[in-house]
């Protein structure tokens, strides 16, 4: 489950700079006070990401979110460590951006599931995106 990232900025003179993410500290952008042009919000949201839940460990909530890049059909489904689905959050088409659920620890049928590792998933269009979480009673 390792990830690396990179950071690109493009500079006005048109050359490409790459920074890793271990050598990043800080990062400022000052008056910077909102998106002037809306029909260029999905420049910032390029590629179909799933986040960590937080908190995580939790209990007896969690809040999953995921960002899309164009609108589409979202399912969003918690299974045990075995596989077994647990339950379905939501299965909807939305537009792109980002998007949070919660989960509440309940499942299918709104009984409290036992403490242990679950894992969700996101699936948006043909691909699925999963992360591990740990709900502590």
């Amino acid at each position: 489950f390792s990830q690396n990232f990179n950071l690109n900025i493009n500079l006005k003179d048109g050359s490409t700079v790459t920074f890793s993410i271990d050598d990043i500290q800080k990062i400022e952008f000052g008056n910077i006070t909102g998106i002037e042009d809306g029909d260029k919000l999905h420049q910032f949201v390029q590629s179909f990401k799933l986040l960590q839940n937080y908190p995580n460990p939790f209990n007896p909530s969690t809040t999953i979110a995921y960002q899309l890049p164009k609108t589409s059909a979202v399912n969003v489904s918690i299974f045990d460590i075995n596989g077994k689905l647990v339950k379905e959050i939501l299965n909807e088409t939305q537009n792109e951006g980002h998007h949070e659920v919660t989960w509440d620890g309940a499942s299918q049928n709104n009984t409290r599931v036992a403490s242990g590792i679950y894992i969700y998933t996101v699936k948006s269009g043909e691909v699925m995106l999963s992360k591990q979480m740990i709900l502590i009673k």
